[in-house]
């Protein structure tokens, strides 16, 4: 199973993750492709991604973007102290998204799912948890946009510096013209 995981407040239907579908249906690849809507707050997708994990046949590969990618190195860590070998792939990732986390409790609509939710303290304490879990020793790729106007790409560059990566000048935080790098990015995991 490929699992990827969208960004903060996104949902399956974003646009990396259809042409990563429609790819996989070109190269008549027979791995599962899995993206999840994921729930709101931290702590919610913690528990989901725990349960990933734990299952009997786990995630063979992990991609994502954005907070989604914080998540991949999360899931590809974990899936690692489990002693399974599998890759990530994160695409302009959010590297310190607890920065993120108002100090006090905040409510908040997800604006796909329409969910009224609150990030508080306790999804402070839970990105905490898994900002410690992350491995340096786990194989990742790293794909990063010098243009992205969400994200702060150094800070993606220094904390993977010793990781593949790909650094392009320009594009943006969606990563543009995404589908000339999939071939590279499905054999990095192993998909192809």
């Amino acid at each position: 199973m490929l699992l990827y995981l969208h960004g903060f407040e996104s949902s399956p239907a974003s646009q990396k993750i259809d042409e990563t579908r429609q790819f996989l249906q070109t190269q008549q690849a027979t791995i599962c492709l899995e993206a999840p809507q994921q729930p709101a707050s931290m702590v919610a997708i913690r528990q989901l991604l725990d349960q990933y994990i734990e299952q009997a046949k786990p995630p063979t590969a992990v991609m994502g973007s954005s907070l989604g990618g914080f998540w991949t190195h999360y899931v590809v860590s974990r899936l690692k102290q489990r002693g399974e070998q599998v890759r990530g792939v994160l695409i302009n990732p959010a590297v310190r998204p607890l920065a993120w986390m108002p100090p006090e409790p905040h409510q908040r609509v997800h604006p796909y799912t329409k969910e009224e939710y609150w990030l508080g303290p306790q999804d402070a304490d839970v990105l905490a948890a898994a900002q410690n879990a992350l491995r340096d020793d786990v194989e990742l790729l790293v794909l990063l946009q010098a243009g992205d106007e969400v994200l702060d790409v150094r800070l993606a560059q220094e904390r993977y510096s010793s990781q593949r990566m790909i650094l392009e000048q320009g594009g943006d935080h969606r990563f543009q013209n995404f589908p000339r790098y999939l071939p590279a990015v499905l054999e990095f995991l192993g998909v192809l």
